[in-house]
């Protein structure tokens, strides 16, 4: 008989890598469908409110939707991250499962070193996300609503209701079940006349290739004239058709927000430097918010799950503020654009890291097996205690009594 042995690799992550990253990713994910939620809630009013209002059409909410989605999603996985983050170890205090392997030797560095498993792949989404996915979603949002104000006015025409746009202004006084409306008045403004159509019935008509739209009356009269004069003609009609409007197609300017990476680096101004150092604050956030979340979110046994999540929240908020104030004085000239909001960054690392030598002690442990020990300065874990003690040895002999 031949025994093959077959050599497995060893997994790149240890146990408590991997159980670091699945509960920080599970916490991560269920704060980002909170936080996509009140987005995508907040988004759907606005667009859904213009659209009643006759600025857009209805069927383009639901693309505008996926475009904003994308727009801001550089900055809401941040944002579920850290607070993902903070949840998840504050029940891993509040089960005592984080003061254990402090006991074992594993301190706050390492389980930092653990957290950054799930931050480096996030940043790197976030990176893609910041720099080249929101730029594109930027400029093709502004198109498509260009191109959907073309034929905003027809589809938010509804029955009882005044539709006013481009040239003039259209009224409905109802519609049937197949969409031909009835009791139509339509005021049309010209260069040097107007015209006023009343019909019993109509339908519209948009012609895509050449941007107009029309309306075919049926059984009407057309008045056509100037104001404040006498010679009006009246015109009684079976069947008229009516260009409303014409739209000649516009190309859209890209705004700084809807500008590639790449284009900005080359301009070079300092609103370009401004916004570039803004989209590479997204991902490196991420790796700082990671940092600053294992000194943060250190809990005592009878402390909450939640009770660091206010916490968390304002120092979220006072990071993008910073960066915000940067990226003004940036605009401003205030600071040079090559060093952009690398200081805020830099000031982020430092917080972490005294804010961590504070919580836990002076030293603490890096990587297995290195020198310092794991939870509290100055004390050796008990576990390393009794590993240096050496084996304990016991007589297996019998035992052995006076009688």
């Amino acid at each position: 008989m031949v025994l093959v042995h077959i050599y497995l690799p060893p997994h790149p992550l240890s146990i408590v890598d991997r159980y670091l990253v699945r509960e920080a990713l599970l916490a991560m994910v269920a704060v980002f469908l909170v936080l996509f939620v009140v987005l995508a809630a907040n988004r759907t009013i606005e667009y859904l409110t213009e659209a009643a209002g006759g600025e857009l059409p209805s069927a383009a909410v639901a693309t505008l939707m996926g475009l904003q989605i994308l727009r801001y999603l550089g900055v809401v996985i941040p944002a579920a991250l850290f607070l993902g983050l903070v949840l998840a170890m504050g029940r891993l205090y509040r089960d005592s499962e984080l003061p254990v392997l402090a006991a074992c030797g594993l301190g706050p560095a390492r389980i930092a070193r653990g957290l950054l498993y799930l931050a480096v792949p996030v940043a790197l989404l976030v990176a893609l996300l910041s720099l080249f996915v929101a730029p594109w979603a930027s400029y093709t949002s502004d198109v498509y609503i260009e191109e959907a104000a073309r034929t905003a006015d027809i589809g938010a025409l509804r029955e009882g209701r005044f539709i006013g746009g481009g040239q003039g202004t259209i009224y409905a006084g109802g519609a049937t079940k197949g969409g031909q409306l009835q009791e139509i008045f339509v005021h049309v403004r010209y260069a040097d006349r107007e015209a006023i159509v009343r019909a019993a019935r109509g339908e519209q008509l948009f012609d895509p290739e050449s941007g107009q739209r029309y309306f075919i009356f049926s059984d009407g009269y057309r008045y056509d004239g100037r104001p404040g004069e006498l010679d009006w003609s009246v015109t009684r009609f079976e069947r008229h058709g009516l260009l409303v409007d014409t739209y000649e197609p516009v190309e859209v300017r890209r705004d700084r927000e809807g500008t590639p990476s790449i284009e900005l680096w080359e301009r070079g101004s300092a609103r370009d430097w401004a916004e570039l150092h803004w989209r590479a604050s997204m991902p490196l956030m991420v790796v700082v918010l990671t940092l600053l979340a294992v000194p943060l979110a250190k809990a005592e046994p009878r402390d909450g799950r939640y009770g660091k999540l206010l916490s968390a929240v304002l120092v979220f908020v006072v990071y993008f503020q910073l960066l915000s104030t940067g990226r003004e004085w940036i605009e401003q000239g205030d600071i040079p654009g090559e060093l952009g909001l690398l200081w805020v960054h830099a000031l982020g690392v430092m917080v972490a890291v005294v804010w961590t030598w504070r919580r836990f002690g002076r030293r603490w442990r890096l990587w297995p097996g290195g020198t310092g020990v794991g939870a509290v300065g100055g004390q050796q874990p008990a576990a390393a205690q009794s590993a240096q003690s050496g084996p304990r040895t016991e007589d297996s002999g019998p035992d052995r009594r006076e009688s």
